[in-house]
């Protein structure tokens, strides 16, 4: 029988006893307890069941992810993607996204399959790696999950790259800015374009700065799921340094795709 569930009457029948417990609290230790029993946390990598300790991963799997290490040499790949075309303070990704890989399973979880809590636990994870281990994200003013179009946004329900940003703030203790940078375009899906060329060409004009005053002399970081040509977050890069010229910029993917970053 499920721990929790075992855990949660236990907790249920010493409180009866003790008379410590309003309903309401009852109701809701049975509930998660029947919840638990009938859909067990489970590892978004590899399916098995989750301890009470564990969140989205279990142990093996957060063990086995594999990390970049961009965050500790400033001139890594996923830099110089970006610092030949705009000028940028740093960039890096957390882990490699690689087709049937367990970076892309985590990625397509989050951004296709609901996992929103996923995305947050994760974030808190690179954020805490920022900021113990990275000196060019110290002081980081403002946290900026690239946007999506209103169009998307609503079919999807959510914008994963904001669900990461939070988890990241919360590491860090750097606001989340979700207003100032807006998506004013809606274009196809950058995964459904051949190559790199064909990507810039979608993304131009894509994003517009509504509150400019907000990133006036600030170092932000724009927050993204997964990096694989760059085209996206250049055009959002290109559009805050053409209204903001006195704002620092910085990048933060939790995933990039090797293979694309060394084409």
């Amino acid at each position: 029988m499920d721990n929790d569930f075992v855990n949660n009457i236990l907790i249920f029948n010493v409180c009866k006893d003790r008379k410590i417990m309003n309903p309401r609290h009852k109701i809701s230790l049975v509930l998660k307890g029947l919840w638990s029993l009938f859909f067990p946390d489970v590892c978004l990598c590899c399916g098995r069941r989750l301890t009470e300790s564990e969140r989205c991963l279990c142990t093996f799997c957060r063990v086995d992810l594999p990390q970049t290490g961009q965050w500790l040499c400033k001139e890594n790949a996923v830099y110089e993607l970006f610092a030949d075309r705009e000028p940028i303070t740093a960039a890096s990704s957390f882990f490699f996204y690689e087709k049937e890989g367990r970076g892309a399973r985590l990625v397509q979880s989050i951004k296709f399959r609901g996992q929103r809590r996923a995305g947050e636990e994760l974030g808190r994870w690179y954020g805490r790696v920022l900021n113990e281990e990275s000196p060019w994200y110290a002081d980081a003013d403002l946290l900026i999950p690239l946007p999506l179009h209103p169009r998307r946004r609503w079919s999807r329900g959510y914008n994963q790259s904001e669900c990461i940003a939070r988890g990241m703030s919360s590491s860090m203790g750097v606001a989340v800015d979700t207003i100032s940078v807006a998506r004013c375009r809606y274009t196809r899906p950058q995964s459904r374009t051949a190559d790199r060329d064909e990507r810039r060409s979608n993304m131009q004009d894509v994003f517009t700065v509504v509150r400019p005053e907000r990133l006036e002399h600030k170092h932000v970081v724009l927050v993204d799921d997964v990096v694989t040509t760059g085209a996206t977050l250049l055009a959002c890069v290109s559009a805050i340094r053409h209204a903001v010229p006195s704002c620092r910029i910085s990048i933060a993917a939790l995933s990039s795709s090797p293979r694309r970053l060394f084409r």
